[in-house]
Order: structure tokens, then sequence, then C-alpha cells
């Protein structure tokens, strides 16, 4: 516990005090928390769910219970560890060998090939695969830098690709207008009346692959256009950006937070993205009412300030931008892959022959995230590449520019993907467990990811980095206790949790305060309040679903 409160300090100080980089600031923070644990945390966290305790001996025939899901099953040499020993290091595991394994997940049984030692005490026995002890011993003995290094390189394996190819989707939509080509495409079929709605819409999807504070800026002068023309109702308009564009930023992948946390618990990218919008939509609609009742009680001007000057105010020309349907595909294919697979994968597979096997291996191909991802920014370079004044060249300086700015995020995400790892080598998730209720059960689980993904939050600032900081607090507690529903509940709490009280440490109150013109006050009681009430609806939404899972599965 005293390693992961050091790492935390050091994570928090480095942002808030010292102002340094987040990468900077996160590395230093895991290698603290890795130079702080001892071998013998490190050692348990990696065999804590490739074990299972032994409950009962009856001759060859042992009853085991706790059985890791990475136990394995197949006949061989096993060791028998002492689950109590506190010497820092493993030491003489006995061998036994297990003939083969039976019985279900809850009560499963091992027909021992010889019997176990005379003087082992079962009751504080592991059973442990020789490979997996042979992984954890050499875990263990790995020096601080080594395993933070082996993390770094682990996590950008999982969302390197994802993050670069996003990068370029959105790079490529802003130079190429498409992106403000779907803002006004939405709007044209949803009418002038009903303007809110469309940039809630078209903030949401443009938040997909674009970041939220790009997003807000390529809109602000839809917004500040709108208001012109109106004469009222500005407030709305900056808030209806807001409403659209933070869901996606907290809930929906490739949006660098959620995907993160997605990839953590194995979730996949279409659950997440299919969940994120059926517990936001909610929050949503919750923010929208808000943002009605704001809009009547506080008559904020269309105010000129410096830097919203930059923002323009004027609506473009619709003929300089590329057609809607080339501009909506990098955003509608990936999403359209992603969906196809994980219904693909939900679905009951049938034995209807060669051409099914054909269609199931092209579905599940194309609908690899890094694939479907990767054929977005394909189709971004395409509709940049279709106006007549880019060359290869600028072409090329686009792509640059997108891999420039999405390889800081890949630092930062890899760099907190290492703090959650190390977090998790101190082997907290037992603690956590221990402390909380058995009563609490999932739900519990839930609040309690919700509750430290916001004190997170609050304390320094930025929603992506509570997100990946709270993710390796989370998972070796749910690890621990188990989950009675989908992962992907779990993902979104920590999701919510991300949303409410951003203050004048968040990077995004900053940039809406000063672009549309709001002081600080205006900001707390319009953005601050709006983030808030949409993060806790958003969080109850995903407690009712959880339930009414855990209620299906039980009647099921």
């Amino acid at each position: 516990m005293i390693a992961i409160v050091l790492g935390m300090l050091i994570v928090l100080s480095g942002v808030l005090f010292l102002r340094l980089h987040a990468f900077l600031a996160l590395f230093f923070g895991a290698l603290v928390v890795a130079a702080a644990t001892s071998p013998h945390s490190i050692s348990d966290s990696a065999l804590q769910h490739t074990t299972a305790t032994i409950a009962q001996v009856s001759g060859r025939r042992v009853t085991l219970t706790d059985v890791g899901s990475d136990l394995g099953s197949e006949a061989g040499a096993y060791y028998l560890v002492d689950a109590t020993d506190d010497t820092g290091k493993l030491v003489g595991p006995s061998i036994v060998w297990v003939e083969n394994f039976e019985g279900s997940e809850d009560e499963r049984f091992a027909n021992l090939g010889q019997p176990l030692p005379g003087d082992l005490n079962v009751s504080k026995a592991w059973l442990v695969s020789q490979e997996n002890y042979a992984q954890a011993t050499k875990l263990a003995k790995n020096s601080a830098i080594n395993r933070v290094a082996s993390a770094l390189g682990s996590t950008f394996g999982k969302i390197g690709i994802l993050i670069a190819m996003a990068s370029i989707i959105g790079q490529c939509l802003l130079a190429s207008g498409a992106a403000e080509r779907i803002v006004l495409g939405i709007r044209q079929a949803m009418g002038e009346r009903w303007t809110t709605p469309a940039f809630v819409i078209s903030s949401f999807v443009l938040a997909i692959p674009v970041f939220f504070d790009t997003v807000f800026l390529l809109m602000l002068p839809l917004a500040r256009a709108m208001a012109r023309r109106t004469g009222r109702d500005y407030l709305m308009y900056v808030m209806s950006i807001i409403v659209g564009g933070t869901l996606a930023h907290s809930l929906v992948p490739p949006t660098p937070g959620p995907l993160f946390v997605a990839t953590e618990l194995n979730v996949s990218i279409g659950a997440m993205v299919i969940g994120g919008i059926g517990v936001g939509f909610w929050g949503v609609v919750a923010g929208y009412l808000y943002m009605v009742w704001a809009n009547r009680r506080w008559d904020i001007p269309l105010r000129m300030t410096e830097e919203a000057a930059v923002a323009g105010g004027t609506l473009p020309e619709n003929e300089q931008l590329p057609g809607f349907t080339i501009s909506i595909l990098p955003v509608f294919v990936p999403i359209v892959l992603l969906a196809m697979k994980t219904v693909y994968q939900a679905v009951e597979p049938i034995d209807g022959g060669v051409l099914l096997d054909v269609v199931g291996a092209t579905i599940s191909f194309l609908g690899d995230k890094n694939i479907a991802l990767s054929l977005g920014a394909v189709l971004a370079m395409l509709t940049l590449v279709g106006k007549p004044s880019v060359t290869w060249e600028s072409l090329s300086k686009s792509v640059q520019k997108a891999l420039a700015d999405g390889g800081v995020v890949v630092l930062i995400t890899c760099a907190g993907g290492a703090f959650g790892e190390m977090i998790r080598q101190t082997n907290i998730g037992a603690t956590i467990a221990d402390a909380l209720p058995a009563s609490a059960g999932g739900l519990g689980l839930l609040v309690t990811a919700f509750v430290i993904t916001l004190l997170i939050r609050v304390i320094q600032g930025s929603a992506t980095v509570a997100m990946i900081t709270a993710i390796g607090i989370v998972v070796p507690v749910a690890n621990q206790m188990g989950l009675p529903f989908h992962p992907v509940f779990l993902a979104l709490a920590i999701g919510c949790g991300s949303k409410p009280l951003p203050w004048m440490n968040d990077s995004g109150f900053w940039v809406i305060s000063r672009m549309s013109g709001f002081t600080e006050k205006e900001t707390l009681k319009t953005f601050s309040v709006l983030l808030t009430i949409m993060g806790v609806v958003s969080f109850l939404a995903t407690l009712v679903f959880a339930m009414f899972s855990i209620w299906l599965t039980s009647n099921g």
C-alpha cells in the first residue's frame, strides 16, 4: 500500500505542482512503485489467477476451489506452493502429477498420479502449473526498470496502432473539410429548428476519431454563426457541442481513455462502443435537459474575446467541402466492422459449410480492431486526396502531423499502462477485495470503480489519466472477486467516473472558457455541472443495466 501511495503522490504532484509532462509523471510513478514492491507481492500477483486452492483431499482425488481461469486443465506435473510463504520468494515447491481435471468451474476435481507430500499443509497450498510458476519466478527476479519497460511495450502492442490510425482519421477529416461537411450535413438533414440536436449528434460522431478539444474548436465557429443568425441561444449551442463530444470522449473507443480501459478488461471494442452509446444516451438526455434549463435561466451573450476571435464565426461554403458520404465513411465503416464482429461472436456458431466459414473468417479479419481502424484511415486519406489542391506532399505532411500528435498520446497511454501494471504487481487487488464486504458483490465493485476514477479526476484534472490510473487499481480487484456480469459494465463505470466535477485543473475547462468567451464562474455552472450530471446519470444507467444482466443470468 505504501508503494501505491508513493506512486500516486509522484503522479499527482508531478502533474499539478511540477508541471511535468503526463508521460514523465506516470513513468516516474511506475518506476517508484516497481522499486518499492517486494518480490513476494510480484509473484503472488502473477500467480493469483493461475492457481487453485485445495479444499479437500480424499486419497488421490483432490477437490479444488478458487480455480483460476488460466490454471490449465491438461495432465502433467504441477507445483504445490505454500500460499503463506512470506519470505519474499518462491522456495522449494512440491511437485505432484495430475492425471486429469474434471468438474465445473465452481467445483473442479483433480485426480493425482501420486499422493500429496506428507509435510505439506494442503489447506494453505496452491496448485500451479509449472509454466505459470516459472513465469512468476522470472517476473519477481526482474529489475524495476525492466518490468516498467516490459509493461510499456505490452501496452503499446494493445493500443499503439489504434491510436495512430484514429489520429490519421481525425487529421485527414479536419484537413479535407470532411469534418465540417459531417456537421453541416447532419444540420441540413434535421433543419435549422433542430440545430442543437444536430450539434449533439455531430460532436458525438466527430469525437470518436477526433479529440474533444479539437472537436470543440472545430464546431465553435458554427455555434457562434448560429448565435449571430438567431440573436439568441448562444449558451445552448455551445453546451450542445459539449454534450455530444464528452460522451464519446469517456465512453466510446477509439478515444484513448475508453480504448485503454476496454483493452485492459478484455472487452471487445464493438461491445464497448455499443455499451458506451447505450448508457451514455441517458447521460445525454439528462445533460440536454439541463442545457435547456440553463439556457433559459442564464442569458450568456456572444462575446468576442481575443481567443474566441481565432475560432472565427462564419459558416463555411458548402461547395468547398467534400460530399457527405465520403466524409462519413472513415467513421462509419470501422464502427460497422467492429459491430459486425461483436454480433458474429455473440451468435451461436452454426455449421453451415464452407461458405459460412469463409464469411465468418472474413468478418473476423475485417472486424479486427487494428484492421478496421486501418481501413478507416485509408478512407480518411482518400477524402484528402480527392481535393484538387492536395498533393502527395501535403498528404504526407497531414499524416506526419497526425502521427506526431498521436505519438504523444501513445506515450502517455503506455506510461499509464505501465503505472497500472506496477500497481497490479503490488497485489493490491487481494487487499481491496478482502476489505470489501462479501455482500457488495459486483455492484459494489462498480461503485468503487466509479468513486476511485472520480477522485483521481478531481485531483489531477485529466479524464484520460484518471481512467488509465484507476484501471490499474480496479482490474486486480475484479480478478480477485470475480464479476457476476460482463466486464463491459466495469469499463463503463470507470468511463462515467471520469466525467464529474471538472474544474480549473482540467485543460478542457480553459479551452471552453477562453474560446467560448465564458467567465470562470459561467464555465463552472454550465460546463462543470453539465458533465457532473451526465457522469452520474450514465453511471446510474450502468448500474441498472448491470443489475438487469445479473437477473437475466440467474433466471436464464
